[in-house]
């Protein structure tokens, strides 16, 4: 049997030696937890995002009962749903003014404050303003381009709250959280596609450096996978989503290229929890991540010590 740390100790570590400093300075990594059992991840879970939250990160729990994490679209979605982008954006403006005009005007967000404040004409107030977002979202090349011109709705919404900013904020958040039913409603902002599978892991790459750039320490994610070693489909009454083989396959590459990715992201740290099971190496396992050569050898120990829990490595196995 595998030594096991607690969920709280693990916690802790990964508070201690990730979030602390490392993803804060602009870091990023992906975890994989393997638990015991049902308590064990619920008990990560809570601990790892209580000390993620206090530490200053924006902090995203998925459960794969209810989100298809195979498609990482719905992963992104998923997130946004679970972040107040609205403050994000008010954090970003008060970057914006004190960019522009000095620190004297720390806190301050809406135009007419800033008109009254300056003994400035408005119309060159506005144009100040919007030179700055051009200067620090328009022309940020680390953000994806549909993302960049989101923000800058969101900026100009959270800076001169009007009926034309805040229906533009309005499609922008059902566009973020994949609830858009026409992005004809986007087109006038220059955005023309839809959140999808090709698109989504830079636009979550973007989310946790727009979350640094409000001044926060990043973005965390903890993604509870115990779904998918569930082998049958519920009846009429379950709710909770049904991962066929393929599906689990397809999860597993979305986990791979997050992986391989790290060295893109920034102020990103993702924690996926599986069950025991989902390890098995019976070669007649469908489910188990031995049938997925390319994530297996990314996250399986090659040499490991049979009586102690390695905590820096890239999979380690929990239990209450």
């Amino acid at each position: 049997m595998e030594p096991r740390l607690t969920p709280e100790t693990y916690a802790q570590f990964l508070a201690d030696e990730y979030l602390s400093s490392y993803i804060r300075q602009g870091g990023a990594a992906v975890k994989v937890a393997v638990c015991a059992d049902e308590a064990s991840s619920s008990v990560l879970a809570a601990e790892l995002r209580a000390r993620s939250s206090a530490a200053g990160y924006q902090t995203a729990l998925i459960d794969a009962a209810t989100t298809k994490v195979h498609l990482i679209q719905n992963v992104f979605f998923s997130t946004a749903s679970q972040l107040d982008w609205t403050d994000l954006a008010r954090r970003v403006a008060e970057d914006v003014v004190v960019s522009t005009y000095g620190s004297s005007l720390a806190g301050v967000t809406d135009l007419p404050t800033i008109v009254q404040a300056t003994g400035m004409d408005q119309y060159q107030v506005k144009q100040d303003v919007q030179r700055t977002i051009r200067r620090l979202v328009v022309t940020n090349y680390a953000l994806a381009k549909d993302f960049r011109l989101a923000m800058t709705q969101l900026l100009l919404a959270a800076m001169e709250p009007e009926p034309f900013t805040e229906q533009a904020r309005s499609s922008i958040l059902d566009w973020l959280r994949g609830e858009l039913r026409l992005i004809a409603a986007l087109k006038e902002y220059q955005i023309y596609h839809k959140i999808a599978r090709h698109n989504a892991r830079t636009m979550l790459e973007s989310t946790a450096r727009w979350i640094a750039a409000a001044k926060l320490s990043g973005l965390c994610v903890i993604m509870d996978w115990g779904q998918l070693a569930v082998p049958r489909r519920g009846g009429a009454e379950d709710e909770r989503v049904y991962y066929t083989p393929g599906n689990i396959m397809d999860g597993y590459e979305v986990l791979r290229q997050f992986i391989d990715a790290t060295d893109d992201m920034d102020h990103l740290f993702i924690l996926v929890m599986l069950p025991d099971t989902l390890l098995d190496e019976d070669p007649g396992a469908k489910r188990s991540v031995a049938r997925y050569p390319a994530l297996k050898t990314r996250i399986w120990e090659d040499v490991r010590d049979k009586s102690r829990a390695n905590p820096c490595a890239p999979m380690v196995h929990v239990a209450v």
